[in-house]
């Protein structure tokens, strides 16, 4: 526009939210600044402090979206996601752990369970499992049953006669070796003697009696053979 002598800029009138002296410049913050990032749309708030609002799409946070957030789909065994602008963790329960509770902690280590019992645990919780619950049972396998206890009654008993058998057949052999190598006395002496008597005697009695059997049968074959002859007389004649 021509004034005087020279010359000045009107800014021609654009419709709304257009400027530029073609008005092709939009005037929308949102246009102009792009300030959201990651495919985040933005939307103009006159009330917002910077004068709009980024809307993220899921995995991202941040005023302009400019945050990258981790999935929580890591977090294991039931473990709680916990998110912040610039990580997130895993909030395990109770007999989880790991940076991403993957891990089962041995609540065991510290259980003893009694008549070979094997701990086992489940989900922060533990439990004695008996050999043989009918013998076995309680906390830590640690009661036992009647039956059981009377079982292990006569067990102990026939141990006990067992082993008083044995010792007393030692002590009787180291005492007749005392009496004998230790005072030369023999208890079994007269009653060896007795028997190698009683064996000597038999043995005789039995070759005498197979001699007699011998002598008979000689002086049976030396008897002299008997001829007996029949005469027939013809009674008619």
């Amino acid at each position: 526009v021509s004034y005087g002598n020279g010359s000045i800029f009107v800014a021609p009138t654009c419709p709304s939210q257009s400027l530029g002296t073609s008005c092709n410049i939009s005037s929308n913050l949102c246009t102009m600044t792009q300030p959201c990032l990651n495919s985040a749309t933005c939307h103009t708030n006159a009330s917002a402090l910077l004068g709009y609002i980024c809307a993220c799409v899921t995995g991202y946070s941040g005023t302009n979206c400019e945050y990258d957030v981790p999935s929580c789909s890591h977090c294991l065994n039931g473990g709680k996601c916990n998110s912040t602008a610039n990580e997130t963790t895993c909030t395990c329960p109770t007999g989880k752990l790991g940076g991403h509770c993957q891990y089962e902690v041995d609540i065991c280590a510290n259980i003893t369970c009694q008549n070979y019992g094997v701990c086992s645990s489940s989900y922060g919780n533990w439990s004695c499992e008996c050999i043989n619950p009918d013998f076995y049972s309680g906390t830590y396998c640690q009661i036992k049953s009647s039956s059981l206890r009377v079982k292990e009654i006569v067990s102990r008993s026939f141990a006990c006669v067992a082993i008083g058998c044995i010792s007393t057949v030692i002590g009787f052999v180291i005492l007749m070796d005392v009496l004998k190598y230790g005072f030369h006395i023999n208890p079994s002496e007269h009653d060896l003697e007795s028997w190698k008597a009683k064996k000597n005697y038999h043995r005789r009695k039995e070759e005498r009696h197979r001699a007699d059997e011998r002598q008979k049968k000689y002086n049976q074959s030396k008897q002299p053979i008997l001829a007996i002859r029949f005469s027939y007389i013809d009674a008619a004649t």
